[in-house]
């Protein structure tokens, strides 16, 4: 059957042509309307932005970070060991290396591989114990403890050749062959008290400091410590495990330092006064060279020295009881660390005061130089100061600096009859001008200071009044005032060079590994002597007659005109002495100062002034002479002896 379909129209719901143009001003539109150009361009730009950060982002994870998430999903799938790096070299002013870094060889454990798969590495732990010259049983009980205390640790350091190939050959499982390097001296003892040792970190040094490492070494003395941030380099990674195919990061060596020291001044002097001290049951003593012109060190012996090669492998007990129970302590830098009576070594300084302090003129005279004598505190008996050896005759400044007569620098210094002396509290403020109290910041760690005593001082301390004879013996260098070697040699420098006192220097420049400068350290005035040029110049010639006609002829066969002053100071009374001895040349246009310091002699036997004889011909002649008897350093030395 059709069905039929029909359709109406609602007459309601027809819109006339003319009704939709009526509708397009209507508030209720019929028809839709366009959609505003601005939300297709806002659209647009919200999704080109996204997009764009998408491919940033993308971009950065897949090219600009691939290798560190790379590195990060190698350390999530394998054990990864950090490598120490390689310290940086030290070398001498002319680049002669004074370090060098040995490659070695290290057999390292990974523990894990160790537990799961035990009848293996009990197959191959005692053909690795036969490799390595170990006790089976003994090796096999250490390498289990350390399997259960740590993932990874060393089992054993400094692999011989024939020890790694077999290491090689056999291929242990868990096992593994590390590249590593060990730090060794050139010529070790005799720069140890410049250069320190490294050592094993310290709990403390891993509490101070996140950068380091268990496994690690540091800087324990000398420039390895004072420049351990310099030196020690940025770690390295080597990653262990499966499917890891040996990836590493290689380590960055540390940056080097360039010294001021010259290394054939510093073997000369070390030899000089070695052989000095050889003859003798004497082995304290101390010795710095310096350019005056800027400060910069240029040799520095202590005695007893020792060899800080030792320390690399770690001592035995015989040489931790040789180096750390001596009482001559020779890991003690009596140059910067030692502070002692400078004795007439002091002289030079006293009379450039009293020029200063008006006090005496160059032509201001005594007549004998013997001893005299002070009434003693409240109608007490007095006391007698006697010179060290009776002279007569007429003493200026001049004859008194150069025969060190003490009784010119008593009278000076304390008065005397109705002669003014300058006072305690003068010479204290001269001295401390000119920093006898104060570090100088040389380049080393633990220097001390010295003491510059004042009345004061002593009543503060000791509860007792200041006496007219402390001033006296304050005037030649004994009593309470001590000085290290260092500022001895600095304020000498200052005399030689017109009076101003440079920081004292031995590194010159921090170099990268490519030999460029990182830092460089230039010469620095730290001080002025608080004296005037002529009251200097005048001291200068002063201490030139010291060696013409004075203490000090000894050194009047040298090739070149020289300043210097000797100096003895009793330690312990009428049984032992220090020998000092300070000098700078030429006398004009000086090119280094020298100081030399002496422990315990029984008498004044020169030791001192022929240290610096014997230097200064070798050093003036040493493009025709060589004859500096080498000394004797053997492997284990902690002191010269007979």
């Amino acid at each position: 059957m059709k069905r039929e379909y029909r359709v109406t129209i609602n007459n309601d719901d027809w819109v006339t042509p003319e009704e939709t143009l009526l509708d397009s001003v209507s508030d209720h539109s019929d028809l839709e309307r366009p959609i505003h150009d601005v939300a297709f361009k806002v659209a647009t730009s919200i999704f080109g932005l996204l997009a764009f950060f998408i491919f940033i982002v993308t971009f950065k994870i897949s090219v600009v970070d691939s290798a560190t998430l790379s590195r990060i999903a190698l350390q999530n799938r394998s054990v990864n060991f950090q490598i120490p790096p390689p310290r940086g070299p030290m070398m001498d002013r002319s680049g002669i290396l004074l370090t060098k870094n040995v490659p070695s060889f290290d057999l390292m454990v990974m523990s894990k591989e160790i537990r799961e798969d035990k009848d293996q590495y009990t197959q191959n732990i005692s053909k690795i114990a036969q490799i390595l010259d170990r006790d089976p049983e003994v090796f096999k009980t250490e390498i289990f403890n350390q399997v259960n205390a740590n993932s990874v640790f060393f089992a054993q350091r400094d692999l011989d050749k024939k020890q790694l190939l077999a290491i090689n050959y056999l291929a242990p499982k868990g096992f593994y062959v590390v590249a590593n390097t060990k730090r060794t001296y050139i010529n070790g003892t005799k720069f140890s008290q410049i250069l320190g040792y490294i050592g094993k970190v310290s709990k403390d040094d891993l509490a101070e400091d996140d950068y380091y490492l268990s496994t690690d070494s540091i800087g324990k003395t000398g420039l390895e410590n004072y420049f351990e941030k310099e030196l020690r380099g940025e770690h390295g990674r080597i990653f262990l495990g499966e499917n890891t195919d040996d990836n590493k990061i290689d380590a960055v060596a540390g940056n080097g330092l360039v010294l001021n020291i010259d290394v054939d001044m510093q073997i000369a002097l070390y030899d000089t006064l070695f052989n000095i001290l050889r003859p003798t049951n004497l082995d304290k003593a101390a010795a710095i060279i310096q350019d005056p012109r800027s400060g910069e060190v240029l040799a520095m012996v202590s005695f007893p020295s020792y060899d800080n090669n030792l320390f690399i492998d770690g001592l035995s007990s015989g040489e931790f009881s040789r180096l750390f129970e001596n009482k001559s302590k020779p890991l003690f830098n009596r140059v910067i660390s030692g502070t002692y009576n400078p004795g007439s070594t002091i002289k030079p300084f006293m009379g450039m005061a009293f020029l200063e302090g008006g006090i005496v003129t160059p032509d201001t005279t005594i007549r004998d130089c013997k001893s005299l004598t002070i009434a003693g505190p409240n109608g007490s008996l007095g006391y007698t100061f006697n010179n060290w050896r009776s002279e007569t005759g007429l003493f200026n400044l001049r004859k008194a600096i150069a025969n060190s007569c003490n009784i010119y620098f008593f009278i000076g210094a304390g008065g005397y009859g109705k002669s003014i002396g300058l006072g305690i509290d003068k010479i204290a403020s001269f001295l401390k001008s000119a920093l006898a109290d104060t570090i100088l910041g040389i380049d080393l760690p633990s220097e001390e200071k010295g003491l510059v005593p004042t009345a004061q001082w002593k009543e503060l301390e000791r509860g007792e009044l200041w006496y007219q004879g402390d001033t006296y013996n304050t005037a030649i260098g004994q009593g309470d005032l001590s000085v290290t070697p260092l500022w001895l040699n600095s304020y000498i420098s200052a005399i030689a060079n017109g009076g101003t006192i440079y920081q004292p220097k031995i590194v010159n420049r921090v170099v990268d590994s490519k030999n460029n400068t990182v830092e460089i350290f230039k010469p620095k005035i730290i001080a002025s002597l608080p004296f005037s040029k002529e009251n200097i110049n005048e001291m200068r010639k002063d201490m030139a007659e010291t060696v013409i006609s004075g203490t000090a002829k000894l050194l009047s066969d040298l090739p070149v005109k020289v300043g210097a002053k000797t100096g003895t100071a009793e330690v312990v009374k009428g049984k032992k002495i220090n020998s000092l001895f300070v000098a700078f040349a030429p006398l004009d246009g000086a090119e280094l100062s020298i100081t030399v310091l002496v422990e315990g002699s029984a008498s004044n036997e020169g030791y001192a002034i022929r240290t610096v004889h014997d230097f200064l011909k070798w050093y003036f002649n040493r493009d025709k002479i060589t004859d500096i008897l080498p000394s004797e350093s053997p492997e284990v030395s902690t002191s010269p002896q007979p």
